[in-house]
């Protein structure tokens, strides 16, 4: 199920005495964790609510807080973190875990504790017999990353439920700034909301003003102004980059990789993949797979400019590694030799 359908039924009263989740969407696996300890009056969570960490606790000391008693209260809530045990990642743990008695836990839960394991992994090794056994005993939450539209959804809820509303071509900046996703959006909204008080509605110019770009975005954002051949612009955000103390190096990797991930994305589009296949085979973000074809049809590049601008990089790589060439001068010749 997903958060908000949990949310319901916790709040209706429907609980369970095992949940499971799973997902790496941060907000989604917080608003769960919240859902749960709605259930534990405030007073009485000090006593009746634990969380252990299974990269530094073994599981063995979750496992007797949940064979406890509330303590005057009616339910006792225990938070399994980070099990890594479930995962094919497991022998990189440095933790011995008691596999064996929870396994015997699932067969007969005590029925006054909320026993609730959040994974923030994308998935788990489903080849463990514990990891059958949990799925099987415990009810599934769903926290895995949320869709472009669902993200869309879900802010529009939230600023409605506030009274706010966010323009589109905010809406377009704000997935832009944070790679759309839903935890670095949520993270964003207080500041907008503050600063749109006055008028109630968001506006792109608040979204610039508030949410900065990471330097992949800068880079991506570099990646546009090359491939739109605007060579001042593409100079004039190179040379801000290195004022800012980014490492040359470091930019040139990020230019190259995202080229190499435009090929890669023109060659399956040509294929007859999809979007979504696109950024399964590449295991990238579809949201950057979607940007990617976008700016593909926008600009019509042949494939073979797309290789020329990979291989320039490769060579600039080379001049920042083995001479003393200023990199702005290399950036430079470069983008004259691309824009021919």
């Amino acid at each position: 199920m997903k958060v908000s359908e949990l949310e319901k039924k916790l709040a209706q009263g429907e609980c369970a005495p095992v949940y499971l989740v799973l997902g790496a969407e941060e907000y989604s696996i917080n608003q769960a964790k919240e859902a749960f300890l709605k259930l534990v009056p405030k007073e009485e969570r000090e006593f009746n609510v634990g969380a252990y960490d299974m990269e530094t606790t073994p599981l063995v000391e979750a496992l007797n807080d949940a064979l406890e008693i509330p303590f005057f209260g009616d339910k006792r809530l225990v938070f399994v973190k980070r099990p890594l045990f479930l995962t094919a990642e497991s022998k990189k743990s440095k933790v011995e875990h008691d596999i064996d008695g929870l396994m015997n836990y699932l067969d007969n839960p005590e029925p006054t504790t909320v026993l609730v394991f959040l994974a923030p992994y994308v998935k788990l090794d489903e080849r463990k017999k514990v990891t059958k056994k949990l799925k099987k005993a415990a009810v599934l939450v769903d926290a895995a990353p949320a869709s472009e539209g669902e993200i869309r959804q879900r802010l529009k809820e939230e600023l409605q439920a506030e009274g706010y509303t966010i323009n589109a071509e905010a809406l377009e900046e704000l997935l832009v700034r944070t790679d759309a996703n839903l935890t670095r959006i949520m993270a964003e909204l207080p500041k907008l909301t503050l600063l749109a008080m006055e008028t109630r509605e968001i506006t792109v110019a608040q979204v610039e003003r508030m949410v900065t770009r990471s330097l992949e975005q800068n880079v991506f954002k570099l990646v546009d102004l090359v491939l739109a051949k605007k060579v001042q612009a593409a100079l004039g955000l190179y040379h801000d980059l290195l004022e800012q103390k980014e490492e040359p190096l470091k930019l040139n990797a990020i230019l190259l990789g995202q080229f190499r991930l435009l090929i890669q994305i023109q060659v399956l589009a040509a294929k007859g993949y999809a979007q979504g296949n696109i950024a399964q085979v590449l295991k990238a973000h579809p949201y950057r797979v979607k940007i990617a074809l976008r700016n593909i049809r926008q600009y019509r590049f042949a494939l073979k400019d797309l290789a020329s601008a990979y291989l320039g990089l490769v060579a600039v790589e080379k001049k920042l590694k083995s001479t003393q060439q200023e990199a702005e001068l290399l950036f430079q010749l470069f983008m004259l030799e691309y824009v021919k």
